[in-house]
């Protein structure tokens, strides 16, 4: 399990201000994924609940969670956190001309509780060093951040 959380750098542009330079952001760097069998074992692992038994509330848990973003509602995980849709949309003038041919997409977002926010504030860093013989990894151009590769920085920080 990893201690340090990598991460790299990426070129960015200021799309607000485009006469302004392009900087360099920090960049989370995973260090590979988990799927719901893995976490159903290790949860297995740390309780009494056998694992077939966590898989079916994991993917109850989905299934609900689909459902209830249907009906428009926040998934309150307890101590967790909890999801919630948000909309992408353009911009229209009159507020009267907002109808649903305005809204591009639906994204499910998520509000880390009090635990979860206290263990990211504990984070320490170290910058990824690719183990690849490339001259410098930094340099290369920034990912589309749609692409799930990346999150593009805040702009508002």
């Amino acid at each position: 399990m990893a201690k340090v959380f990598s991460f790299t750098s990426v070129l960015r542009k200021n799309m607000l201000d485009k006469e302004k330079p392009d900087l360099y952001y920090a960049l989370a760097k995973s260090s590979g994924e988990i799927d719901i069998d893995e976490m159903a074992e290790r949860i297995q692992r740390s309780s009494t609940v056998n694992w077939a038994d966590v898989v079916c509330v994991l993917r109850a848990l989905q299934t609900e969670m689909i459902e209830s973003f249907k009906r428009g509602e926040i998934v309150r995980l307890g101590d967790i956190g909890s999801f919630y849709v948000t909309l992408r949309s353009s911009g229209v003038l009159i507020q009267k001309d907002v109808k649903e041919g305005v809204i591009k997409g639906a994204r499910v977002r998520f509000r880390p509780g009090k635990e979860i926010k206290a263990a990211l504030k504990t984070l320490t860093y170290s910058k990824y060093k690719s183990e690849s013989n490339e001259a410098n990894p930094d340099d290369k151009p920034a990912p589309n951040p749609d692409d799930g590769n990346g999150e593009a920085p805040d702009p508002a920080e």
